[in-house]
């Protein structure tokens, strides 16, 4: 069956025989919905990829829209209660604690504000889908600090006026889906003229495409349509790795199991289950709202701890696993002082070498992350839970993950903070700032001083041609990014590099570090460095190892 085209109009090929007005959507039609709107972003994810403007390989809003809808809807399967209202609040948790990148976190906040909208309601009419769609618009909008149109915001806000309209004009659902995926292809095709960039690239916005296919599969849900039937060329999403964390922890005790489960529908309230399970071990978290609670534990009685949950809800998602609890005090001593820092510092990372280095530094924690593979939000608390510090520093080094790591500290009881930084020598420069004898703020204050006095270079390769910021550059064509910004582009990698290094003020810098990613070979970096010094002989070089995919080198530039 083909998919809705772009000039799509309400009210085409409907007859009543087949298709019987409907005026109440149930819990099991809103689960079915939510199912379909995973699958069709997943199927799709490729293609809401390839919209990405700019021409770097991180486009995966559509990956990361879809694995966090695909987490919505495995937290509304595990909600046994057929009200609707109570399917949406356990999507809305999955959503959140899903939740991957920037889109996806604000797709777990449109989930969310769609879910507050209808509270209580057992079915919904049009009347509460409408208020339900505006409700979702305004907790996106609310979740994004300086909010730009031209985005899934504006797509979302223009769905959530349309909707409210239709329901004034007392349609059935059906008719009510139709009229909102009308508005919604029109806003998505809209967003090309609304901002600069996606005018220049001639492309829409990539979050907005991602939630009209979540509106088309709705409409197509309630038409009876199989999504299987269409006929779809574009690639599967690709499966998320899971966040590596490699984790020291303060507890005694040697081997213990980090244990998970969720509970639903508990008797117990989130504080009787957080003062229990802090009884039998640490690290707990311990995340709900009344229906489904979702539980971490580090403890050496897993079986205790689930028989207690057993009696009090039903239990399901269980996992265990043994793991190494042991605190090496030794690595956590800074130079020249006698006493422990108090403070834990987690950052996120791709590469085996930029993780040794982290790792080397003092980071109590790694979280495995980065351009196209950004951690959710549970990855990131996850992390949170297995270290033993009630005081965290989270450095994200890229402004993608910038979003989930913000809402991974709102979702636990220990005091996080976030140094935003950009770029992984960002995060090297902060946590060399990082002093243990001082308190959080004040830690927080030296490495964002620290951060702000780095320039970072990150070499690739174009992967689709484009215009950015007043540079021209062809596919395969080699570029370089200044602090996230393109600034040149060549015939080869070295070329990129240089021209970079003459937009960050080079002749005034004193050290440049080559970060030399999977990609590349000690032997290549050192022609890059030989380079430097050609045109910048007063300039320090040194080689490090990094690891990172998709680009070649990256460099600090000191």
């Amino acid at each position: 069956m083909a998919s809705v085209s772009p000039s799509f109009e309400p009210g085409a090929d409907r007859t009543a025989a087949t298709l019987p007005a409907l005026y109440e959507v149930n819990g099991d039609h809103l689960r079915a919905g939510f199912a379909a709107a995973a699958s069709w972003l997943e199927l799709k994810a490729a293609s809401v990829n390839a919209l990405n403007v700019f021409p770097v390989p991180d486009g995966d809003t559509g990956t990361n829209m879809s694995m966090t809808m695909r987490a919505a809807v495995e937290a509304a399967a595990v909600e046994l209660a057929p009200e609707a209202h109570a399917v949406a609040r356990a999507a809305a948790r999955g959503a959140l604690m899903g939740a991957r990148g920037n889109s996806g976190v604000i797709l777990s906040q449109l989930v969310r504000g769609f879910a507050e909208a209808i509270d209580g309601c057992n079915t919904l009419t049009v009347q509460n889908l409408a208020a339900g769609l505006a409700g979702a618009a305004e907790a996106g909008y609310r979740a994004v600090g300086k909010p730009v149109e031209g985005t899934i915001l504006t797509v979302a806000r223009r769905v959530g006026e349309e909707a409210q309209a239709a329901a004034r004009a007392k349609v059935d659902v059906l008719d009510f889906w139709e009229r909102v995926l009308h508005v919604a292809e029109v806003a998505v095709r809209e967003t090309t003229s609304q901002l600069p960039a996606l005018q220049a690239a001639g492309v829409v916005d990539a979050g907005g495409q991602g939630y009209k296919l979540i509106v088309e599969a709705l409409w197509r849900t309630t038409r009876g349509e199989s999504l299987e039937d269409d006929d779809v060329t574009t690639a599967a999403a690709p499966v998320a790795s899971q966040a590596l964390v490699a984790a020291q922890h303060v507890a005694e005790g040697g081997l213990g199991f980090c244990t998970e489960f969720l509970i639903a529908d508990p008797s117990e309230s989130e504080a009787a289950i957080r003062a229990f399970m802090e009884s039998m071990g640490d690290s707990v978290l311990v995340v709900g709202d009344g229906t489904v609670s979702r539980i971490h534990i580090h403890t050496q009685t897993p079986g205790q701890a689930l028989d207690w949950a057993i009696d009090r809800g039903t239990v399901s998602s269980v996992k265990i696993e043994n793991m190494q609890l042991q605190h090496d005090a030794g690595k956590l001593l800074a130079a020249g002082q006698s006493g422990l820092s108090n403070i834990g510092v987690i950052a996120v990372s791709p590469g085996p070498g930029f993780k040794a280095l982290f790792t080397s530094m003092g980071a109590a924690a790694i979280v495995e992350g980065g351009q196209s593979m950004n951690p959710s939000v549970q990855d990131i608390l996850t992390a949170i839970s297995s270290v033993g510090y009630q005081d965290l520093v989270i450095l994200p080094n890229n402004g993608n993950i910038l979003l989930a790591a913000q809402q991974a500290a709102q979702q636990t009881p220990r005091t996080v903070k976030i140094v935003p930084t950009r770029s992984l020598p960002h995060g090297i420069a902060a946590l060399l700032a990082f002093n243990y004898g001082e308190d959080l703020d004040t830690n927080v204050q030296l490495m964002e001083a620290s951060a702000a006095h780095v320039t970072a270079i990150e070499v690739t390769t174009a992967e689709r041609s484009a215009e950015i910021d007043g540079v021209a550059v062809q596919q395969g064509q080699a570029i370089a990014l200044l602090d996230d910004k393109l600034v040149a582009a060549g015939g080869s990698l070295t070329e990129a590099t240089l021209g970079a290094l003459g937009q960050a003020d080079a002749s005034d810098r004193d050290i440049v570090t080559v970060y030399y990613g999977a990609d590349a070979t000690m032997d290549d970096a050192v022609a890059l460095t030989d380079a430097i010094a050609g045109a910048y002989p007063h300039l320090e070089t040194e080689i490090a190892e990094g690891g990172q995919p998709h680009y070649p080198y990256i460099l600090s530039v000191e």
